[in-house]
């Protein structure tokens, strides 16, 4: 064990006096940890500050019930239940709630009403209570508040407004299949954050919404030491929610998880970037080192000496990496919506810094231990060298070579791993699958050196048997020369072709389906928050063709939310999507995997998404019953008949023939319309009309099926442009370590090269030599993390993505851009590795080489 107050004054007396000597290179090395740090800490900081906003607008919303009930079926509630369970023991306070989606005019926005009883909701919801405006509250009596037509928003809801604070504001929202508006006085504000939201005294909300009597659900507050009574016959308990949050959590942890692991590729690569910047100090303090070896300084201490320099280099960048990674994501968070562009938190939010101090710890942590971590062995070399050797010029000695063995093992360590289940919803086995192959992969860089050694050309000429003769004993260098290279290749080759299939994927899956010209849908959604159906009139007038001459054929969609029993007992109910549509050929849809035949006859064929086959473990030929599909309330038998892609969302659902859904449900609802034109048709015109025929009693939104493709590539393309970025900054990392490890071995090679120039090398031609190793070097890095790159690829595309977002794709190669990105790469390293033979040869390879050679004698 060092004592401290040495260490203190060898780190001032020894190591300062070199960081001024090497700025440079302490500064690329402080670089690379800080901006590591700084990437890992942002993307965690941005997406947990914008999910911590979004749980607390939930919490504002919500309020703190003790048990929230609603209707065993789903359905209303009877305005009667407050008053009869506020009479139950136990029972301190009983708020009813009822809540509606509505769109404000005239923008269309989404806006979400709650009717609550101000009186009985104030200790449940602060941030709800209604607060009129200032100029108002003078006038205004102690139960304005009560007033049926006046209606309170938050400050995201005032900002949709088309000027500063009108006196009125309409709304838009469909009920029982009708189209309804009305118009309500502004009277004031609410505090709470979040969304979009308009609260009104429940009794005017029932009479807006024309549900009198009816009640969505209904909080109760408990005595202190209570327990929850009884439910009645026809009540449930439900999650408060904020729950929500935890859905949402959910939804976006995988997107979070991957991300974060390819902002630290740049931190992993950094790590490589230390270990070179200390090599090639240990590589020019070898006789100081010895000096201090042979004045009395042992091993333990040397060793204990750089680990120390290593350690606050390290504390010093994770300490600008977690400033930077602050500001990172304060400009996310105003630019990217907390979601770095996915969508999956919603966007739109004024999120703010959520700082918690163990994220903190964390990343500071990961900082310091890459740091460390580079360091280990040029700290090895210190310890483990023989002074009096090094100060004769003999002890420049190599860190000792691995077992030949265990590259080829770590490889297949990877392969295994890849293939074991996700943990906690996470491929953690697959992240580390991903690191065995790149640990790997660097353990395989000589091997591979030596083979293409023994490729050169076999004549005597002194160049080439030089260049044999050290790819074959200096091999074990490369992977210290290439290691930062190898690792951003090859994941910039994995995220290339991931990111490619992905897109290829999405594409296909878009035109199977979306086949349709044009697609209808209105804009309004139901008291669920479910897009509401097209009138029966427009849908009527669409089906005849009316003044749409132009209109070859349609095809109608029916959606609506369903509730699947839970498969564990005790467990919550499975929300899913149901989408009905004429299946004409089954074949045209996006399916995975074979079919399932049908297990016994009279069962209804249902095709289910990924993320449903995941969450309730079904396979084709399962059964599966719908409850509640039926008009009294009858459960469809099915049974899966297929699994398809689903790439609009990461929950439930399942499809099944239009036809089928109409006979048994009776429902004749219809949500989209796709619809199909003559050749050469003018989208704009059937569009107008299509607005014409709806009139103001129904808002209708339009698409076209090129539009909608263009969108979704541009979400797509918006959602990854972070991670070329990464990419990018991961491969400037490792060029920069090819500087400076190349560096560091042209300073140990000084003895060397001063017998070559001593046997008639000139400076230019053992530049060419140098440069040469590094070609053949780089060409195995090259080809090594192509290979790793494809097989890390295949990782992420048949398992990372299936067990983080219940997605599959096909593998697809973009060999032009793998090609270019390959060119790029060996062109890239080849110019640092010439660059640094110039910069080094002015000292290194010139006459200095002369007196080396001689302190030898």
């Amino acid at each position: 064990m060092v004592a401290l107050a040495p260490l203190t004054r060898w780190l001032h007396a020894l190591s300062w006096p070199m960081a001024r000597a090497q700025a440079g290179r302490q500064l690329l090395a402080l670089l690379a940890i800080a901006l590591g740090v700084a990437l890992a800490y942002g993307v965690q900081l941005l997406n947990d500050s914008a999910l911590g906003e979004f749980e607390a607008a939930q919490r504002q919303i919500t309020g703190t019930p003790d048990l929230v009930l609603a209707a065993e079926g789903g359905g209303p509630l009877s305005d009667e239940w407050p008053a009869r369970l506020a009479a139950l023991p136990g029972v301190q306070q009983s708020a009813p709630v009822l809540e509606a989606s509505l769109s404000l005019l005239p923008g269309r926005q989404g806006l979400r009403l709650l009717g609550l009883d101000a009186l009985q909701s104030a200790q449940f919801r602060p941030a709800l209570l209604p607060q009129p405006f200032v100029d108002q509250a003078a006038d205004a009596g102690p139960l304005a508040v009560l007033a049926p037509d006046a209606v309170y928003l938050n400050e995201a809801a005032l900002r949709l407004l088309p000027s500063p604070r009108p006196s009125h504001i309409s709304l838009r929202w469909t009920a029982q299949g009708q189209t309804r508006s009305a118009s309500l006085r502004l009277a004031g504000r609410v505090a709470s954050t979040g969304a979009p939201l308009a609260v009104m005294d429940i009794a005017g909300a029932q009479a807006l919404l024309g549900r009198l009597g009816e009640l969505d659900r209904v909080e109760l507050r408990l005595a202190e030491g209570a327990t929850a009574p009884p439910l009645s016959a026809g009540l449930k308990a439900v999650p408060a929610e904020a729950g929500r949050g935890e859905d949402l959590a959910a939804l976006s942890r995988a997107y979070r998880v991957n991300l974060s692991v390819l902002a630290l590729m740049a931190l992993f690569t950094g790590a490589f970037l230390v270990f070179a910047v200390q090599s090639l100090a240990a590589a020019q303090r070898q006789p100081q080192l010895a000096l201090l070896g042979v004045l009395g300084l042992s091993a333990r201490e040397r060793f204990a000496l750089v680990l120390a320099e290593a350690a606050l280099l390290g504390l010093l960048g994770s300490a600008l990496g977690l400033l930077g990674g602050a500001g990172l994501a304060a400009l996310g968070l105003q630019l990217l919506d907390g979601d770095l562009g996915s969508g999956l938190l919603g966007g739109g939010g004024q999120s703010r810094l959520h700082i918690e101090p163990l994220p903190l710890l964390i990343y500071g942590g990961l900082g310091l231990a890459v740091a460390m971590l580079g360091a280990i062995g040029p700290a090895w070399q210190a310890r483990h060298m023989a002074p009096a050797q090094v100060l004769k010029g003999l002890g420049a000695e190599l860190l000792p070579a691995p077992p030949v063995w265990l590259g080829p093992l770590l490889l297949l360590a990877g392969a295994g791993l890849a293939w074991l289940p996700a943990w906690g919803g996470l491929p953690l086995a697959a992240y580390l699958a991903m690191l065995c192959m790149l640990l790997g992969g660097l353990l395989c860089v000589p091997p591979l050196v030596r083979a293409l050694g023994a490729l050169l050309p076999g004549q005597r000429h002194a160049g080439l048997l030089l260049l044999r003769q050290r790819a074959r004993e200096g091999a074990g260098e490369a992977a210290q020369l290439l290691a930062g290279v190898l690792v951003a290749l090859a994941l910039s080759v994995a995220m290339l072709v991931m990111i490619y299939s992905f897109r290829a994927s999405l594409t296909h899956w878009l035109q199977q389906m979306l086949p349709a010209d044009l697609y209808v849908r209105s804009t309004l959604r139901d008291a669920g928050g479910a897009r509401a159906p097209l009138s029966e009139n427009f849908v009527t007038a669409v089906a005849e063709g009316r003044g749409l001459p132009a209109l070859r054929d349609w095809q109608a969609q029916r959606s609506r939310r369903l509730a699947l029993p839970a498969t564990v007992p005790g467990a919550a109910a499975v929300s899913i999507s149901l989408m009905a549509r004429p299946i004409p050929d089954e074949n045209r849809l996006p399916l995975v995997g074979t079919l399932g035949q049908v297990p016994a006859p009279g069962l209804q064929a249902l095709y289910i998404n990924e993320a449903l086959r995941d969450q309730l473990g079904l396979q084709p030929g399962a059964r599966l019953s719908l409850p509640g599909l039926g008009p009294q309330g009858q459960a469809l038998d099915g049974f899966v008949r297929g699994v398809w892609r689903d790439y609009s969302r990461q929950s439930g659902a399942l499809m099944m023939p239009l036809a089928d859904y109409r006979r048994f449900s009776g429902d004749m609802a219809v949500n989209e319309l796709f619809l199909w034109l003559r050749e050469g048709a003018n989208s704009e015109q059937v569009q107008s009309r299509l607005r014409a025929l709806a009139g103001d009693a129904q808002d209708i939104e339009l698409a076209a099926s090129g539009d909608l493709l263009a969108l979704s590539l541009h979400i797509f393309d918006r959602s990854f442009a972070v991670s070329y970025w990464l990419q990018a900054i991961a491969l400037g990392l490792g060029l920069v370590g090819v500087a400076a490890t190349l560096s560091a071995q042209v300073l140990a090679r000084r003895r060397e090269f001063g017998l070559l120039r001593h046997l008639g090398f000139s400076r230019a031609q053992l530049r060419t030599l140098l440069l040469a190793e590094t070609a053949v070097q780089t060409t195995a890095g090259a080809l090594l993390g192509l290979g790793l790159g494809l097989a890390i690829s295949a990782v992420l595309v048949f398992v990372v993505n299936p067990q983080s977002f219940h997605w599959s794709m096909d593998l697809a190669l973009p060999t032009a851009r793998l090609a270019a990105l390959l060119a790029a790469t060996l062109a890239a390293t080849l110019a640092a590795a010439l660059l640094t033979a110039w910069l080094a040869g002015r000292r290194s390879l010139g006459q200095d080489l002369l007196r080396a050679v001689r302190e030898d004698w």
